[in-house]
């Protein structure tokens, strides 16, 4: 029973508790509030769940608002670092709508438009024509972005210059939601300065540095290029190969520096000689190519190679001083000579090599003997480095005689080439090959080694004190290892250095004065004789003989073997004479072939005589003989 209708029960119904009516009605009543009882504690209990459950879904909401709240904290960062970005980049960014209206750009962008971004309207709709406006060629970037009308989906990459004389990269992609397409975005790089650069590139690939003219790879495109031309057309093309002669001189003594403003004056006057169409290129050093399209006359090259070489006639001025310089010009023409460009000029610097033996200032046109020359020259080369490595030379000898008492006073060591045990070759047939190849140095290694064991080897026999003069390369005296050397083999096999002559071309003599003097001194100070070879024939000069400490003046022979038909070599022979003993030198005259000749020479008291007319150049063994049936002067 509930407590309080039981306490109000016992209160005023307490006398009716036997009354069974009264307690079926308190038995009512008590049920009543015992129903009443249990819904409340229901309700109390629904109530509960349902505060529990607002009270968690309330959490629940809390934390969701807090994750949204970091999210959009989050988004917000995101985009305005998007925004940074999209703003910072150089590249001018682009957001266009399906039907081309632009919905966003970058700072970039709005520069590309030359638009003001203070003054944009958000309203307002800023269409594609505003871009196409900024383009220098509408129709042609049309064309270029064609695979987009024909696939929207595509990704294209170009490129299209601006109004503004600037050059752009664009790349454009779709913006695609779902599979369908809403937009496109495209990004647009302003290039100017690296297309510059790559063009600067290309030209310094393609040019020669000094003088600005084609090198020798654009040379070989051109040149290519314009004898595929000139075949079509049934034209020629003529290929000139122009070295200038003796330009190690200006380099040599007035500078590096000087010698290329030399070069760049050299090409300037040469480019003013040429027609428009002609072109002019520098391959390196002091050589220079032309080529000359649509040829129908060889006389043409001829007047072009003519008006070259009648240019370098004007002085040239360098730091003040005058110089006046020469070229050798070597032709080749296409088809005649070669559809092969590398082989024109191969063959054009072949017949430039023949102008210059052939006196320098001068132009030569290929021929067929060249080429056989060459190939002559290649299988010497070869069979020479074999001939050095075996070692396969002897030395003749000629016997020089005073021509006071007829008395032998030494012998000039002649090389010769022992290709076959039969076969002898003379200097004259592989000397310049050595020399061009470089192996030059080793032939006067193994004839200086050669004399100076023969010298050791005739000591205490009829050929003792006998001296050997021998034939100095030009290339060997500019070593500047070539006097040690010298020393160093005679110090090796203990001769006297004074048996020891050194024969020295007239050229030697002006390429470095003062080395010059400083190598003749030195060696002169150990005891070793030297001597001007062919004297009269190259630059002969008083200078030269008063300057240089030497000991014997040789006449050429082309002088002396004409003293009695003329008149003017029999003058100059006297001449030469008389200097060589005013000044102090021993004269020798060679190229004696008969006894009147040998008569004359004494009488105008020459020194020494050499030539077929005393003896020919004969083996060791011969000269024993020969030296044994003639007084030896002591």
């Amino acid at each position: 029973m509930n407590r309080v209708l039981k306490r109000l029960t016992k209160r005023h119904l307490d006398k009716f508790k036997n009354d069974q009516s009264v307690n079926d009605f308190i038995g009512e009543i008590t049920k009543i509030f015992a129903q009443q009882e249990e819904e409340r504690i229901f309700m109390e209990r629904t109530l509960t769940l349902s505060s529990d459950e607002l009270n968690e879904i309330n959490n629940s909401l809390k934390d969701n608002l807090e994750k949204n709240n970091k999210n959009q904290r989050y988004l917000e960062k995101l985009i305005a670092k998007k925004n940074a970005l999209f703003n910072a980049t150089t590249e001018a960014i682009f957001s266009f709508s399906r039907d081309n209206v632009i919905e966003a750009l970058n700072q970039a962008a709005i520069e590309f438009l030359a638009l003001d971004a203070n003054q944009i309207n958000q309203d307002e709709v800023m269409t594609c024509d505003l871009f196409m406006d900024r383009l220098a060629d509408r129709e042609k970037f049309s064309n270029d972005i064609t695979p987009i009308r024909e696939n929207e989906l595509a990704i294209l990459h170009g490129f299209f210059p601006t109004i503004d004389q600037r050059y752009h990269e664009f790349y454009t992609v779709p913006e695609v939601v779902d599979g369908v397409l809403i937009g496109r975005v495209w990004c647009c790089r302003d290039i100017t300065e690296v297309r510059r650069n790559e063009q600067l590139l290309q030209h310094q690939a393609n040019h020669d540095a000094l003088t600005g003219l084609p090198n020798r790879s654009l040379i070989l495109d051109v040149l290519n290029h314009t004898i595929k031309m000139a075949n079509r057309h049934h034209t020629k093309v003529g290929l000139l190969f122009i070295d200038l002669d003796d330009f190690k001189k200006i380099n040599d003594t007035a500078g590096h520096h000087e010698g290329d403003r030399y070069l760049i004056e050299f090409a300037n006057r040469v480019q003013a000689s040429l027609k428009a169409e002609d072109i002019l290129g520098r391959l390196g050093g002091d050589e220079f190519v032309v080529i000359l399209e649509d040829i129908m006359d060889v006389s043409d090259i001829v007047k072009i190679n003519e008006r070259i070489l009648e240019l370098c006639k004007e002085p040239f001025y360098i730091q003040d001083k005058k110089y006046y310089m020469s070229c050798s010009i070597g032709i080749s023409l296409s088809p005649d000579d070669s559809l092969d460009s590398a082989e024109l000029i191969r063959k054009a610097d072949m017949a430039m090599y023949q102008a210059k033996e052939l006196g320098k200032n001068s132009y030569h046109f290929f021929d067929e003997k060249l080429e056989k020359i060459a190939f002559n020259s290649v299988l010497i080369d070869n069979q020479l480095r074999e001939a050095i490595q075996k070692e396969n030379f002897v030395l003749h000898y000629q016997p020089k005689i005073s021509l006071l008492d007829n008395s032998i006073c030494g012998v000039e060591a002649l090389i010769r080439w022992q290709k076959t045990p039969s076969e002898l070759i003379y200097p004259d047939e592989f000397i310049h090959v050595a020399e061009k190849s470089g192996l030059i140095k080793d032939i006067t290694h193994w004839l200086l080694k050669k004399a100076c064991q023969t010298l050791r080897k005739w000591q205490g026999t009829e050929l003792a004190n006998l001296s050997i003069a021998l034939n100095i390369s030009a290339i060997d005296f500019a070593d500047p290892l070539f006097a040690e050397q010298v020393l160093e083999i005679i110090r090796e096999n203990k001769i006297n250095p004074a048996l020891i002559e050194l024969e020295l071309t007239e050229s030697i003599l002006f390429t470095d004065i003062k080395n010059v003097q400083e190598k003749i001194a030195k060696l002169r100070s150990h005891g070793i004789k030297l001597a001007i070879d062919d004297f009269g024939t190259g630059f002969s000069s008083f200078a030269y003989l008063r300057d240089m400490e030497l000991d014997f003046l040789k006449i050429d022979k082309s002088f002396v073997q004409n003293i009695h038909e003329d008149l003017k070599s029999k003058a100059i022979v006297k001449s030469i004479i008389d200097i060589g003993i005013n000044l102090g030198f021993k004269v020798i005259a060679e190229g004696i072939e008969s006894d009147s000749i040998m008569a004359m020479l004494t009488t105008q008291k020459c020194h020494v005589g050499q030539g077929y007319h005393i003896s020919r150049p004969v083996s060791e063994q011969l000269l024993l003989q020969y030296v044994k049936s003639m007084p030896i002067e002591r």
